[in-house]
């Protein structure tokens, strides 16, 4: 295989590389590390005996994420508050934009599979995310079929319903209800906002230490619209509030014309049309790469 043909196989694949490392690490920059030490094995790889080239890339990408992982989940012993991953941020109205897997890249889907041991994570990421069978992870990650299905088998009973895929909410109703939790929250009253939460919601806050936000994540509607409140009372001069999509889902993007303040991911049932799950980042550190 010619270097310029070795080259094209590895762009047609980058996305999907990108993908796995990202749902394994939530970092975007140890994503595109992983992804671009991938290409450099896979340029000095012998490539002429390689059967399926996308199989053997995300061998190497899902190995390297692994690794990273483990180191990154020591570190996170001593994380202050809940850890949110970085948010991928696109225009709502851009039509390429849109996530047809949201429900396996979304905050709400990675926050969960902080519960997985990095081995249970990447069988888990491998099966539902990008739907590999149970022998090719085996081949994948260097392990035997009969291991990776107890794997498996652990994640799905350490995630249990949550961890199921969701149906996602229709799309001219769920900026409806954005654009009303946004008005809502504007009015600096509680029951508007309220109105618009399930009994059961929870927001989840990642402020790292270095931003305002919760500890520990906060449940039921009026908690949650009060704290809302609150926040909006403390922000800065001249702040605005833009809808975006984080992670293919409806989100507020908090910004002043200097910097960005957070990142407000709504997860929305597409039942009722209410909303189940807020995911806040506010951690400085994971909104620089995100322009005002």
């Amino acid at each position: 295989m010619s270097v310029q043909a070795a080259d094209d196989v590895y762009l047609v694949h980058r996305e999907a590389l990108f993908g796995l490392a990202y749902r394994m690490l939530g970092s975007i920059s140890d994503a595109e590390d992983v992804v671009a030490e991938t290409y450099l094995r896979w340029r000095r790889s012998p490539r002429d005996d390689v059967e399926n080239p996308r199989s053997f890339l995300f061998s190497i990408a899902a190995r390297l994420s692994l690794d990273l992982l483990k180191s990154a989940q020591r570190s996170r012993v001593d994380y202050v508050g809940s850890w949110l991953p970085e948010p991928l941020i696109t225009s709502y109205d851009d039509p390429s934009a849109h996530v047809e897997t949201a429900d396996t890249v979304s905050l709400a889907f990675l926050h969960l599979l902080e519960r997985l041991t990095p081995p249970e994570r990447a069988v888990f990421v491998l099966r539902s995310a990008f739907d590999y069978p149970h022998a090719e992870i085996a081949d994948l990650l260097g392990l035997s079929p009969d291991n990776v299905r107890q794997v498996h088998r652990r994640a799905q009973q350490r995630l249990g319903p949550e961890g199921q895929p969701r149906f996602v909410p229709d799309e001219q109703r769920s900026r409806e209800l954005v654009q009303r939790f946004l008005d809502a929250a504007a009015t600096g009253e509680v029951q508007p906002l309220a109105d618009l939460l399930a009994e059961d919601v929870v927001l989840v806050g990642d402020g790292g230490g270095k931003a305002a936000s919760v500890l520990h994540p906060i449940f039921g509607r009026l908690k949650i619209a009060r704290f809302i409140r609150t926040l909006g009372r403390k922000a800065p001069p001249k702040t605005r509030f833009d809808v975006v999509r984080a992670n293919g889902v409806p989100a507020l993007l908090v910004h002043t014309p200097e910097q960005v303040e957070g990142v407000y991911a709504l997860d929305i049932d597409p039942g009722s049309g209410l909303v189940v799950g807020i995911h806040a980042v506010r951690n400085p550190d994971k909104l620089r790469h995100i322009k005002p």
